[in-house]
């Protein structure tokens, strides 16, 4: 989870809560601990940091290859299709 400071706030830095350190507005905080989560669920509930989503693309584009593994070339008959890429959705 990736959270954006929107107001300075006080936090822990460890999974015990025996040191705190300022979360400064505008930075970025990855949590991917367990404690992390919870902490920036409450800054979230404070009103003093909001989540970014990130959306993973759900198609990459490849170059296309024969079956001998030689990069397919562009037919230029078919201006509308690029034989030379391949589109591959996750």
């Amino acid at each position: 989870m990736k959270i954006k400071i929107t107001k300075s706030i006080v936090g822990t830095i460890n999974a015990l809560g025996s040191q705190t350190k300022m979360y400064d507005m505008g930075t970025e905080f990855v949590a991917t601990e367990e404690w992390e989560i919870k902490m920036a669920h409450q800054f979230m509930d404070a009103g003093c940091a909001e989540e970014i989503k990130t959306v993973e693309p759900t198609e990459t584009k490849t170059r296309a290859r024969t079956k001998s593994g030689h990069y397919k070339a562009d037919d230029p008959s078919t201006p509308d299709v690029n034989e030379a890429w391949e589109t591959k959705t996750k």
